[in-house]
């Protein structure tokens, strides 16, 4: 089982989440034009929690090397088998010296002994009630809070982003305020937000966030992703053309 991207194939036969709407928004929204004074001289680093199959480290490097920007991506992932299969992917792309998968718990994986500061921190976290967990235990992990509280996100990035970085998430309106409440208590603000509708006239049941360690004018956006008619908007045509090989109605 495979998608095949304009740049790249994501194989997911032996990954419990497989690729979606949400991971191929946050890949292609996420800001990388958000630089700290000193990132002229030195390598644009982000960190990918929950990888996954890899999809988006692998959207975000492409649009990194499309700018030209000396970058880093790392890459965690609790998952072994979905670990080993975002590698594979990873190493059949053109940016596989630029990405590095740790097959880790992001509170494993913050237990290394040399801090790196990060530009972007992105997630696609989990957020599905414990009580209505899957049968499939890998699934269960990949899409339960439990497993990756967004307080444990919020804290990390709060401890990890550099001055002007950012941590960028996607989530179900429903835990907005869950959300909010764990990235202001420590120490994050919201600088950028975009509501989702999967069709026009549809309320919005997913929202992309940016937070910063900067308090920054809010800036808010919406995205409706198909017309009355059920057809794509130009919007999401546009957000997503750089990606999908083929992108019909």
């Amino acid at each position: 089982m495979s998608f095949q991207f304009r740049l790249f194939t994501i194989h997911q036969d032996r990954c419990a989440m497989k690729v979606g709407t949400d991971g191929v928004l946050l890949g292609a929204w996420s800001d990388l034009s958000h630089h700290s004074p000193d990132a002229a001289e030195r390598t644009f680093s982000i960190l990918d929690i929950g990888t996954g199959t890899g999809l988006i480290s692998l959207m975000l490097a492409q649009r990194a090397a499309e700018t030209g920007m000396d970058f880093h991506i790392d890459a965690v992932e609790i998952d072994e088998e979905a670990a080993q299969q975002a590698q594979e992917n990873i190493a059949a792309s053109p940016w596989a010296s630029r990405i590095n998968v740790f097959p880790l718990s992001l509170q494993a994986f913050q237990q290394d002994d040399t801090p790196q500061a990060y530009d972007l921190i992105v997630c696609n976290p989990p957020f599905y009630n414990a009580t209505l967990k899957p049968d499939d235990a890998g699934r269960a992990v990949a899409r339960h809070k439990d497993a990756l509280p967004v307080s444990d996100i919020a804290r990390y990035a709060a401890n990890r982003l550099t001055a002007h970085g950012r941590l960028s998430l996607i989530y179900p309106t429903d835990y907005d305020s869950e959300v909010m409440t764990a990235a202001v208590l420590c120490g994050l603000h919201p600088v950028r937000i975009c509501d989702i509708l999967t069709k026009v006239g549809k309320p919005c049941k997913r929202r992309m966030a940016e937070y910063s360690l900067q308090n920054a004018p809010l800036s808010r956006e919406q995205l409706i992703i198909r017309n009355a008619e059920g057809k794509y908007t130009d919007a999401y045509r546009s957000l997503t053309a750089d990606f999908y090989l083929h992108l019909t109605d």
